[in-house]
């Protein structure tokens, strides 16, 4: 057992022991690991771990960005073999949330919408297996999980396949004839010269004629084997579909500091992925998976693979592998999650939504989301009223834009938008949620609130008020005043798990609510 020591920007120590879960760590956290063994490489979340220099000698340095949760620590070899897993949990800053709050922040996500959990930061956390849901890091964390499983259940298949009888008739010289059939015996009857064959009279000239005999033979291409070869290149082609898609979201990526970089974790992700593929191509060159006519799934092959616990096991991980879905309450997987600010964010998006369906509850909401999860529109209609509630709606310039929302500046993406139509009354409000508490930080982040106010055009209507949504009161108090958002129209409101919902539909009632 390989035990590590780390310590914090106050040389507090941790000790991490393999396979048990340390706690004590947070976010925009400083941690140092002095005692790594020699010639091991330490990888959290898949990337690697820098040396600096430091005045007791280099060290490992790790500084955990914006997000909360789990963390997946590997120490290995420089031949690449893991020598120990440990786990870290990172707690949110105290500052903002307690981990408490933080933890109810989730659950709420999770009861309304698991998808806006999803991310790619370091954290992750516990996930179901229902629903239709998928993303890049969900194929990648299913394929990580179940990798080794899948390829010793599809190895066994391939020790001890099933195989089906064949006949087939086959002619044959007459004198290889060791067992003959019926319905041979009486074929050979009609040849003219089978009496004096099986006569045997002297002086014949003729050769015997060859028999047509049944033959029978063991076989591979079964229906079971045809399903369990489509898992197998499903499997495979899932991994070159992951890789590709991940090389193009680390291209991609915008340099946000706010994000931690996929592109410093991709490659021990991408090498993972290059050797279970390779792995995967050399079990279809065997048997059972490379004598069969076609890979395919259907009912007959379900049954047989039903009826064999080794068939059945290699499909259970082959499916368990390629399944989507996050919902459900057994959450016994875990995926990456969004950064702190970001969770924050989308929980603030399902407060609107529940709060403005409460102020209009006549209406027939439906939920129209953009092929990311970003981007999430909740629509209410009835006769004469419209209510939407945007996440992420992109404002394009006045010249791009073809939808009525625009900017007559730069292009914007509030957060949250909230706009109604009622008769000929109609009524925008834009939110900013920003994880921010401190004076000078929700100082800075009005910035956003007053461009928004300024720039943003709903068929040339300015917005009635534009808000910031943080977690916690006293950072501006004066901003906070109602008073001071009907005069200036923009200020500050305070959005907090630990808030009944009174207060935020008073203020959507104030803004956007019927007369």
């Amino acid at each position: 057992m390989t035990a590590l020591i780390c310590l914090d920007q106050s040389g507090v120590e941790f000790h991490l022991v393999p396979g048990a879960v340390c706690g004590g760590f947070r976010e925009r956290g400083v941690y140092q690991f002095p005692a790594v063994p020699a010639n091991a490489l330490l990888y959290i979340d898949e990337a690697l771990l820098d040396t600096v220099s430091t005045s007791s000698g280099p060290m490992l340095q790790w500084c955990p960005g914006f997000y909360a949760g789990q963390v997946s620590v590997e120490l290995v070899d420089r031949a690449g073999h893991r020598l120990a897993t440990y786990h870290l949990d990172v707690a949110p800053d105290e500052g903002k949330l307690g981990s408490d709050v933080f933890q109810g922040m989730l659950d709420d996500l999770y009861a309304f919408d698991p998808a806006l959990v999803l991310g790619t930061e370091a954290a992750q956390s516990a996930i179901g297996v229902t629903g239709d849901l998928t993303t890049v890091l969900l194929q990648y964390a299913r394929l990580r999980r179940h990798a080794d499983a899948a390829l010793a259940a599809f190895t066994a298949v391939a020790e001890r396949p099933l195989t089906r009888l064949r006949h087939e008739r086959r002619r044959i010289p007459f004198h290889q004839v060791k067992r003959i059939d019926p319905t041979s015996a009486r074929r050979m009857m009609r040849h003219p010269d089978a009496g004096a064959v099986l006569r045997r009279q002297p002086g014949l000239d003729a050769c015997p004629p060859p028999m047509e005999v049944m033959h029978s033979y063991e076989h591979l291409d079964n229906p079971a084997n045809r399903a369990l070869a489509r898992s197998l290149a499903a499997l495979r082609l899932r991994c070159s579909n992951v890789e590709e898609a991940l090389r193009r979201i680390a291209q991609q990526e915008d340099a946000e500091g706010a994000r931690t970089p996929l592109a410093s974790r991709i490659g021990r992700k991408l090498m993972f992925l290059n050797a279970f593929s390779a792995r995967l191509r050399s079990l279809a060159t065997r048997d059972p998976y490379a004598a069969v006519a076609r890979a395919e799934i259907d009912a007959s092959g379900l049954t047989a693979i039903s009826a064999n616990p080794t068939y059945a096991r290699a499909y259970r991980l082959g499916w368990a592998a390629l399944r989507p879905g996050v919902d459900g309450p057994d959450r016994d997987e875990s995926l990456w999650m969004s950064p702190t600010w970001e969770i924050y964010e989308r929980w603030c998006f399902v407060q609107v939504v529940q709060a403005v369906r409460a102020l209009f509850p006549g209406l027939t909401w439906t939920c129209k989301r953009s092929a990311t999860v970003d981007i999430v529109r909740h629509v209410g209609t009835c006769e004469g009223t419209r209510v939407e509630v945007l996440l992420q709606r992109t404002f394009s310039t006045a010249e791009q834009s073809t939808s009525g929302m625009s900017s007559v500046s730069l292009q914007l993406k509030p957060d949250i938008v909230v706009t109604t139509e009622i008769a000929a009354d109609k009524r925008m409000l834009v939110l900013d949620a920003k994880y921010r508490t401190s004076r000078k930080n929700v100082l800075h982040a009005m910035r956003s609130a007053h461009v928004y106010q300024d720039a943003l055009r709903w068929n040339g209507q300015r917005p009635d008020c534009s808000l910031l949504l943080v977690p916690r009161a006293g950072g501006a108090p004066w901003l906070e005043d109602v008073a001071f958002h009907a005069s200036h129209r923009t200020g500050v409101h305070v959005l907090s798990p630990d808030q009944g919902p009174d207060e935020l539909q008073e203020m959507l009632r104030r803004w956007v609510g019927p007369a």
